[in-house]
């Protein structure tokens, strides 16, 4: 069994003992410090936040059920303790989601016409994770999609280009992007016109849609590839 191993064991005890002085000494349920417990160790990196729910429980030696609800639970009672700008919170959240291992283990969770209709399934466990990422494609404009497992969302692929445009991940800069999309050179109907056009004057709509095209079309096909350029050109931190 693996034993857990705090990595800053003088801050975790002090701010345990922070947390319960301001509270004050024995007004913290049971619960509340079972909450605290585990919020300080995926702050320490004790239990790593990106780990599943299966692994992070062995580690505690309790059941992935259970472990969920300390993950939700534990950060609607404690996120002060953890809080990060949302900028922060979602490249650290879609750094790890859009990995081609997690990319590949969704794909299995989607339909073959949602994927035709350019959604792409993420697989986000972490409870926490998983609503700050909703929140972050409803103010996107869009609404999360599941399908066949409730840690598996699937997002469209011009959802996924307007929150690198909101979250100012992706720069609305017209000739970066069509310089990228020319090392490409996939095969596309807009792309084509795109590069016809004389890029001085191409406005960056024209951009986005020929991204967007490009991107429903590699989700469809499940080209590993060239999706994942497309999404390095959204995301530049992936």
């Amino acid at each position: 069994m693996q034993q857990l191993e705090l990595k800053d064991p003088a801050a975790f005890a002090a701010e345990f003992l922070r947390q319960t002085q301001l509270q004050g000494f024995g007004a913290l349920s049971k619960r509340d410090l079972e909450l605290l417990v585990y919020v300080l160790l995926e702050r320490d990196g004790a239990i790593d936040r990106n780990s599943s729910n299966h692994a992070a429980a062995s580690l505690l030696r309790i059941t992935p059920a259970k472990l969920r609800a300390l993950r939700s639970d534990g950060y609607a009672r404690w996120r002060q303790l953890v809080a990060e700008p949302a900028d922060v919170a979602l490249r650290r959240i879609l750094g790890h989601v859009l990995t081609d291992a997690n990319l590949r283990a969704g794909s299995r969770h989607v339909s073959e016409r949602s994927r035709k209709d350019g959604f792409l399934a993420v697989r986000v466990e972490h409870p926490d994770d998983r609503l700050q990422l909703e929140q972050a494609i409803l103010d996107a404009g869009a609404l999360p999609v599941y399908e066949r497992n409730r840690e598996v969302l699937a997002v469209r692929f011009d959802t996924l280009v307007a929150l690198a445009e909101r979250s100012g991940f992706l720069q609305p800069d017209t000739e970066a992007v069509v310089k990228a999309l020319r090392k490409l050179a996939p095969a596309s109907e807009e792309l084509a016109d795109l590069l016809e056009k004389d890029v001085t004057k191409l406005r960056w709509e024209d951009a986005r849609n020929a991204l967007n095209s490009l991107g429903a079309k590699a989700v469809s096909s499940t080209a590993e590839g060239g999706l994942k350029s497309l999404l390095k050109l959204a995301f530049p931190f992936l």
